[in-house]
């Protein structure tokens, strides 16, 4: 992949399907474990890649160089820096 080329490239892993997820919920206080992906919806998150990129666009000119099939999205969002 040329992200790796390019030396942005952090992380990327492929994921299990998400029927073998689990979902831990805070209600009230209390946390609920939950086997299964906590939404149902026809698109699921397959892998991810992690790049270091200076600005959000940036991001999305890397995001445009990810390979996939036909049809297919890719999400760019920043991460939660605690």
């Amino acid at each position: 992949m040329v992200a790796s080329v390019a030396g942005v490239l952090r992380s990327a892993k492929r994921l299990r399907p998400a029927q073998a997820a689990t979902t831990v919920r805070m209600k009230g206080g209390k946390s609920e474990v939950l086997n299964g992906p906590y939404a149902e919806t026809r698109e699921q998150l397959a892998g991810y890649y992690l790049v270091e990129a200076p600005d959000l666009d940036a991001a999305i000119a890397w995001g445009k160089k990810i390979p996939g099939g036909p049809n297919y999205s890719i999400e760019v969002r920043p991460i939660h820096v605690m």
